[in-house]
């Protein structure tokens, strides 16, 4: 009779259990900070005592942030948001959100949970470039590069994005000396000698939180 009302007292509690998932979208990183929303659902079967999960995010490299947890101790809901900071100098590429923790059907019972992981990209903003140029005379050409930067609601002017100019020389793009600029309102200068017919183009190369970029080739 003991084991038997042992089996059943069991019986009950046996059926509860904690599972959920986690969801989320890709990340630009764009030069500002940004609060990226990560959702979590958690399904917590009747009989269950106590629940706790701690969610985490990875980097590319495995390096982890500081994790957020979700508990019925708190009272936290069983679905709900959390968020991690990107500022725009964080690695790009695939991440990696990892959730766990345990759930209790009797006291001091500690049973552990481990939540389906989910992936999501990080990658910098996309540049676009264009060149023009305009004779000055004697061989010499002042070369106008504009560049636009991905933001949160189109392309816009790019301010302090590296440009160089390039001139192709037997087949081989080649960069030209002293043509290195940044852009101001979107726009850089620079005035270059060339003959007609000579091809040049602007490069943008990536950095930081920047995609490259490169402009159709322009004859002189």
């Amino acid at each position: 009779m003991l084991l038997a009302a042992g089996s059943l007292a069991l019986a009950g509690p046996a059926s509860a259990d904690v599972s959920g998932s986690t969801s989320t979208d890709d990340v630009v990183l764009y030069g500002h900070c940004q609060q990226h929303p990560i959702s979590y659902d958690v399904a917590v079967s009747p009989g269950t005592a106590l629940w706790t999960v701690e969610i985490e995010v990875f980097d590319p490299d495995g390096m982890v942030s500081e994790g957020t947890v979700v508990s019925s101790t708190t009272s936290s809901p069983t679905s709900g948001t959390v968020y991690k900071t990107f500022c725009g100098s964080e690695p790009a590429g695939t991440w990696t959100v990892r959730a766990s923790g345990f759930y209790e059907l009797l006291p001091a019972v500690r049973i552990p949970v481990v939540l389906p992981e989910t992936t999501f990209r990080v990658r910098p903003v996309a540049t676009r470039t264009a060149l023009a140029g305009k004779p000055l005379g004697h061989g010499r050409y002042r070369l106008t590069t504009r560049v636009s930067e991905e933001t949160e609601t189109g392309f816009g002017r790019s301010n302090g994005v590296g440009v160089r100019l390039e001139r192709l020389v037997d087949g081989t793009w080649t960069k030209v000396r002293g043509t290195t600029s940044t852009t101001v309102h979107g726009v850089a200068r620079a005035v270059l000698r060339g003959r007609p017919g000579t091809k040049v183009r602007a490069v943008v190369p990536p950095r930081n939180n920047y995609a490259g970029s490169t402009s159709p080739t322009l004859s002189l």
